[in-house]
């Protein structure tokens, strides 16, 4: 039995090594892919490069943080509303349990508000003033309709749940000679039962 978990386990890391090695290499590609448009001068085709390679994200991967770096260096100098918006994307898609780079992603969220709000058209509904079209823009930015960090919890705790209930049933749910046991049964019952509820609770809640 110790030996089947050792080798259960030991695939486990496996799989999710070989998943790390291709997010490290598609980050590191994507990032001298944005380094080499823009010493070619192709500034969109950069931040766009820069962009992809900041959503390859792995926590504390260099090339996350380097391509963060740039965008942030392109979008202050020249105030560029596309490098301040995939600023944005970027932190925005990777959030799970926590938001990547969220100190670049409210400098973004307050730039891209600003900047919009110097367009008269850009906020029509807000009015004519600056001072309007500025709140109108801040609070759809402020918006996320991307499940909150709580309810992300909750729903991978209840994944987990689902499954600890799912393995008291198959490892205790059936005794040695083949006979339902039932109090194991009806714990293993009750354990899935909660993880699904939770699951369900924590996916439809904002």
């Amino acid at each position: 039995m110790r030996g089947r978990l050792l080798a259960i386990a030991a695939i486990v890391l496996a799989g999710l090594g070989a998943l790390a090695i291709r997010v490290v290499l598609e980050g590191r590609s994507a990032l001298a892919e944005g380094d080499q448009a823009m010493t070619e001068q192709r500034l969109n085709d950069a931040i766009a490069a820069w962009e992809r390679a900041a959503r390859w994200y792995l926590p504390g991967a260099p090339h996350v943080d380097e391509a963060y770096d740039r965008l942030v260096e392109v979008a202050r100098h020249d105030h560029n509303l596309t490098a301040w918006r995939a600023i944005r994307s970027a932190a925005v898609v990777t959030r799970s349990l926590w938001t990547p780079h969220e100190a670049e992603l409210a400098e973004a969220n307050a730039a891209i508000a600003q900047l919009l709000a110097d367009d008269p058209a850009g906020a029509l509904a807000a009015g004519d003033d600056r001072a309007a079209r500025l709140a109108w823009h801040q609070d759809r930015l402020a918006r996320d309709p991307r499940p909150t960090t709580s309810a992300a919890a909750l729903a991978i705790s209840g994944i987990a749940g689902w499954l600890l209930g799912l393995g008291v049933l198959v490892r205790r749910g059936v005794d040695a000679k083949g006979k339902l046991a039932v109090r194991p049964t009806l714990l293993g019952l009750l354990i899935t039962m909660a993880g699904i509820a939770a699951w369900v609770v924590g996916l439809y809640s904002v």
